[in-house]
């Protein structure tokens, strides 16, 4: 695979380069699940969407035929490593009248689960786990009990939340000082009775990329296509950081202009990520090519993630510059004071933010990424 065929400098700052985006698979994934739940009935799906929508696709396609044929045998769902497929057809399926068992890579099957399955259970659920996975006893749940922690992940309390047919805004939850702008997401998707209008929103944490990757570039100039600050996705609070240093912004109703303006000299910087982990990757090794220093807190959940995105990211980095890791919630990345190399080898880890963050590398020399198709997860054209 070539690695960002479409990483593309423009030193002219009157056509801005077009950059495709993908859909936002936070906010599609949402709406398949909760159109299924209200409908019955199936959204469309494109074939340049990332591999995450379409396992949930297949996967509410196989439910549904698997409820229409009323097989008492159980029937598997892999939603391979898709956490967010793993988490809410978990909730989905529990109350879904059937046998199942839901499956996926063993990657996925370690990731934080149990906080979920315990809520579930003690509301009515009969989930099991099994060697490949989860056995579930599917039935008409309801939950009286709407406290749920979500400390590890808010994918917990999203996954319960769409199982309300009528929303209760007093839904309780617990340590939702971690990536809350998902539930804020999730709420909004379930307040709004018409959802079509979300379905063509481009994905905020894939263009945080091409904002790191303009700051890196003199007279950069993009167009990112289908990208809105429509108050939906967390990760579009990062633009008034990239103003200050030196990009502008210009939005109409096909999407976003941004321009390197000028290039600053960039003092210490502390960001928390609590609430945008997606795009700690990105910031990190923003700070490494510029180079500044960075200290991100926030961190504590970085790696229950598709890999262990802490340790990689402070491993890796380490090779560039100094990297202090305080704690599973703090790293300082000191300042870079020599070159890089004009070769750069990677390995993705299986991780498709790793393959966009070793990406900006190729602003400085040749990168090679190992299995740098996992990208198709998020952003199959990047």
């Amino acid at each position: 695979m070539k690695i960002c065929a479409n990483l593309r400098t423009n030193t002219s700052n009157t056509i801005p380069i077009p950059i495709s985006l993908p859909r936002s698979k936070s906010i599609v994934i949402r709406c398949l699940i909760v159109n299924y739940i209200r409908n019955g009935t199936l959204l469309p799906i494109y074939d340049n969407d990332p591999n995450d929508i379409k396992i949930v696709y297949n996967a509410l396609q196989k439910i549904d035929l698997q409820k229409q044929s009323r097989v008492g045998e159980c029937c598997v769902i892999d939603v391979e490593d898709c956490g967010a497929a793993y988490r809410f057809l978990m909730s989905l399926l529990a109350a879904t009248t059937g046998k199942w068992l839901l499956t996926g890579t063993p990657r996925l099957l370690e990731r934080p689960i149990l906080p979920l399955v315990n809520f579930l259970n003690n509301n009515g659920a009969k989930i099991q786990q099994a060697e490949q996975g989860w056995h579930i006893e599917g039935m008409e749940l309801h939950i009286d009990n709407f406290e749920i922690d979500s400390s590890e992940t808010s994918q917990f309390a999203s996954a319960v939340m769409m199982l309300q047919s009528n929303f209760n805004s007093q839904f309780s939850i617990l340590n939702s000082q971690f990536s809350n702008p998902y539930v804020k997401l999730t709420a909004t998707i379930l307040r709004t009775q018409n959802i079509s209008h979300l379905l063509t929103l481009s994905d905020w944490s894939a263009a945080v990329f091409w904002l790191a990757n303009a700051l890196l570039i003199p007279n950069a100039h993009y167009f990112l296509e289908n990208l809105h600050f429509d108050n939906f996705q967390g990760d579009a609070e990062i633009v008034p950081w990239f103003e200050k240093c030196g990009l502008s912004f210009k939005e109409n109703k096909y999407g976003i202009e941004v321009k390197h303006l000028h290039t600053l000299e960039i003092s210490k910087q502390e960001m928390d990520v609590a609430q945008t982990p997606d795009i700690a990757m990105i910031l990190a090794t923003l700070s490494v090519c510029y180079p500044f220093e960075l200290t991100l807190i926030g961190l504590q959940n970085l790696n229950l993630k598709e890999s262990k995105r802490l340790d990689i990211m402070v491993n890796e980095l380490s090779k560039f510059t100094t990297v202090i890791k305080h704690s599973e919630n703090k790293i300082i990345i000191h300042k870079r004071t020599k070159s890089l190399p004009q070769v750069f080898h990677f390995d993705s880890y299986n991780d498709h933010r790793f393959v966009m963050a070793w990406s900006l590398f190729k602003n400085f020399g040749d990168v090679k990424i190992d299995n740098a198709e996992c990208v198709k997860k998020s952003y199959p054209n990047f």
